[in-house]
């Protein structure tokens, strides 16, 4: 019996779990099997003979009445185990004590639905005992009533029963059934007596109540952080406030250090500069997540991610769409954010905040005011964190297709089929800008996408408006939200390649009084500077060839490796090329919701220019 006079709350305990496995590498596996022996224990005292029915969830708790079962089978109990609930992926731990049963000749039976309730009882024959390990503290309420039916059956099988961590259906934190609970003769609480325990009622359903030590840290103990410390001289040199640490700035590190462990960045002086994460697949091999030392938490998520949302508010005034987390420039390296009406949108791009993915997903839950998540985290970058890409709802599912605004112009969203999360948000000021410009002008918008910025052209009285774009289905979406906006007769969308359909406009003789160019990037490192200026300069001199004189050219850089300085003299160069002078009527960055931070040059990608262009006399 240990830890007897503290108890926990359910997200406590959730936090201890989690920082017993991050933060002080233990694995879950062997958590698992303290505890599902801890259980069988329990249950030997109750019952030392006889039947044992388990009743498994799919979650962690589910994992521990399997290694129960398992134990019990090796003292001679008979034992039928239950996996009840719709199914869904387990845990690799919890897998691996599954297919360790079947290698044990332990009976296993599904019951996904109510239809297969009433084989129970004939399946479960004469019972002596039942374990149950359906929700523990991970029951969140409400109960579905496959559950409720499923509890009402193990309640009348006329078995001892023994909970895991808590009855089924109990809520931890109040001691209450919501609305049915498991009522145990036994239960085998873990680590921690849960806070609902002090509700005399609760008695009625846990019975006595064990406390067993499965080796969690104890609650308020320091953590014992693993630590890397970089390399002395000018090889290990840091900057201030910057949460990347790359590979070669490292010492060797200390062999208990996994891909994806939550570490302490000491300098060669064993100076604090961060806790962050660390995965060695990456040249980026550590991102600092705090420069003070604290603990990386659900409660740490949950400060982050409200601060960021509080920054934004302001932006709902005018939009209902925005970047609720912009990854490094709001202290959460590897993770966006984006909010569209009622659906957030989130993308995680590395290993380590993939690890604390569920503190993401509560967080969002918490404060983002939003009724759907739906994580997207399809990238190129996973693969080199050694991630796949996955794309999910977690909660209820929500339309594919998401309305916004901003102020009186509409845009449909494909979150699921679209680029990225959707929508490029951070045009943002720049799509505000177009709309002071385009009255009675015709327009070209090139790489176009679902023509975001040709539809805001037509809606505020541009003449004609030219989309043009290589996809069908980004098209597709452009022509729903010129209609959306009452405009479809204005634009006229076009698959084709904007290169090639710059230099048809040029060999025609075709002029524009506007013309957007908002390319993907070229730039995906330093060392393709050649090619991708290259690119940028043959774009722009045919762009600047097909304005009528005076005309204004929007164009853009999204690629932090474009320094603003090398696009400028690029656009210079093209100007002296096509004999034209241009006149700079706005400079541009990414709207405000995707804030640039100054000692993480990084954080600044998007630049762009309004540009006046006229024949050069």
């Amino acid at each position: 019996m240990a830890n007897e006079k503290k108890y926990v709350t359910a997200q406590e305990m959730r936090q201890l779990d989690k920082s017993a496995i991050e933060q002080y590498g233990i694995p879950a596996s062997k958590l698992m099997e303290n505890a599902g022996k801890c259980v069988a224990q329990g249950a030997m005292t109750l019952v030392p003979s006889g039947s044992v029915a388990v009743f498994s969830g799919y979650g962690n708790n589910g994992g521990d009445g399997m290694v129960a079962a398992r134990y019990l089978k090796s003292k001679n109990y008979i034992v039928n185990v239950f996996i009840v609930g719709k199914p869904r992926s387990m845990s690799e731990e919890t897998n691996s004590n599954l297919e360790k049963l079947f290698s044990a000749g332990v009976k296993v039976h599904i019951i996904p639905d109510e239809g297969k309730l009433i084989d129970i009882p004939v399946l479960a024959g004469k019972t002596d005992l039942v374990i149950d390990a359906i929700f523990g503290t991970g029951f969140r309420g409400p109960m579905e009533n496959f559950y409720l039916k499923l509890i009402q059956i193990i309640n009348t099988l006329g078995a001892k029963i023994v909970s895991i961590d808590i009855p089924s259906g109990l809520n931890a934190d109040t001691g209450c059934p919501e609305p049915e609970s498991i009522i145990a003769d036994v239960t085998v609480t873990l680590g921690y007596p849960k806070i609902g325990f002090k509700n005399k009622s609760s008695e009625r359903y846990t019975g006595k109540i064990g406390i067993a030590d499965i080796g969690l840290p104890e609650l308020g103990k320091p953590v014992k952080w693993k630590t890397i410390k970089l390399r002395s001289g000018k090889a290990g040199r840091h900057d201030a406030r910057h949460p990347w640490i790359y590979k070669n700035q490292i010492l060797s590190p200390d062999g208990a250090i996994k891909p994806g462990d939550t570490v302490k960045v000491v300098d060669p002086d064993n100076v604090l500069l961060g806790i962050g994460y660390y995965n060695p697949k990456s040249e980026i091999s550590a991102r600092i997540l705090s420069f003070e030392e604290r603990a990386i938490n659900g409660d740490f998520f949950k400060e982050k991610i409200s601060a960021a949302v509080s920054k934004r508010k302001d932006i709902l005034a005018k939009t209902n769409a925005y970047r609720a987390v912009f990854s490094e420039a709001d202290s959460l390296p590897g993770l966006i954010i984006d909010i569209y009406n009622d659906t957030a949108v989130f993308q995680i791009l590395t290993l380590g905040m993939e690890r604390f993915k569920a503190y993401v997903i509560e967080a969002v839950k918490e404060i983002a005011g939003v009724k759907y998540i739906y994580e997207k985290s399809v990238s190129p970058f996973r693969k080199i964190e050694g991630l796949r890409d996955i794309s999910a709802w977690y909660g209820d599912k929500g339309p594919d297709l998401v309305e916004i605004f901003e102020q009186d112009v509409k845009y449909p969203v494909d979150i699921v089929n679209g680029h990225k999360t959707g929508f490029y948000l951070d045009q943002r000021k720049a799509r505000m800008a177009l709309r002071d410009i385009s009255k009675d002008r015709s327009v070209l918008d090139l790489f176009s996408y679902t023509g975001a910025f040709a539809v805001t052209a037509a809606k505020y009285g541009a003449k004609s408006v030219r989309s043009i774009d290589i996809k069908d289905n980004w098209l597709e979406l452009g022509r729903k939200s010129a209609e959306l906006n009452g405009v479809l007769d204005k634009v006229e969308f076009i698959k084709k390649d904007a290169f090639k359909a710059l230099e048809e406009i040029n060999s025609s003789g075709e002029k524009f009084d506007i013309i957007i160019l908002d390319p993907p990037s070229f730039l995906k490192s330093r060392e393709s500077m050649a090619s991708a200026s290259k690119g940028y300069e043959e774009l722009n001199l045919k762009a600047m060839k097909a304005l009528n004189n005076g005309g204004t050219l929007a164009t853009f850089s999204c690629s932090h490796n474009m320094p603003t300085a090398v696009f400028s003299e690029l656009l210079k160069k093209c100007a002296v090329s096509a004999h034209k002078k241009i006149t700079i009527l706005k400079r541009c960055h990414q709207a405000e919701d995707h804030p640039i931070v100054r000692e993480i040059p990084e954080t600044e990608y998007l630049k762009g220019y309004f540009l006046k262009v006229e024949e050069d006399q």
